[in-house]
């Protein structure tokens, strides 16, 4: 299944298995903490937009979600009216550089080969004002289109280790400020520890 399938079926299912993890809601509560009101902010695979935009839209910052499922962009409008939603692949997506305050890719870099995850990199940099922030959560692992079981379905994921993915990011011109490998276990039947990576990198 592709990832719109994949997160179409899950629907509001995902949200309830993952929304609320302590590492990502420390995060966010730093970057509500630290980031004026009315900062541009871009959710890649916004989901349903909890928690990632509802928290960030509170803060007063003006958020635009992205994702590929157009059941999660219902779900996200319907949810956080105070921030804007696409149905959009974010290899699709197009913006003028340093259009964005803070940029969240949310476990959403996962679903694309090791490749695009390095293209779609340097596009969130160049994207970024100087001193932006991105933020990104995944799971370190070097891996290359492996096929998963995960929440009943089948995923293709790809992604890199922690100290590749710092390789990439450096490449890109973004340095990471704030890191941490949080262990979480999501809210669904048979549901084990997972390890994840957190890194929040700035755009000098």
């Amino acid at each position: 299944m592709n990832a719109a399938d994949v997160f179409d079926t899950l629907g509001l299912e995902y949200q309830r298995a993952w929304s609320h993890q302590p590492a990502l809601h420390g995060t966010l509560a730093w970057f509500a903490a630290t980031q004026p009101s009315g900062s541009r902010v871009l959710d890649i695979g916004c989901g349903t937009g909890v928690p990632v935009a509802r928290t960030l839209a509170k803060a007063g910052m003006k958020v635009t979600g992205l994702d590929v499922s157009p059941v999660m962009v219902d779900i996200a409008t319907a949810q956080v009216p105070d921030a804007a939603f696409h149905k959009i692949d974010i290899r699709d997506f197009e913006s003028p550089a340093g259009s964005w305050d803070v940029i969240c890719a949310v476990f959403s870099l996962l679903q694309m080969p090791q490749a695009e995850i390095i293209q779609t990199l340097g596009r969130i940099s160049a994207w970024l004002r100087p001193g932006g922030h991105f933020f990104l959560a995944t799971v370190a692992v070097d891996a290359e289109q492996v096929t998963l079981p995960w929440m009943g379905q089948e995923i293709e994921v790809s992604s890199f280790s922690e100290q590749n993915f710092e390789a990439h990011l450096a490449d890109v011109g973004l340095r990471v400020v704030r890191r941490s490998r949080p262990v979480f276990t999501p809210s669904y039947p048979g549901a084990m520890p997972e390890e994840s990576l957190h890194l929040v990198c700035q755009r000098p």
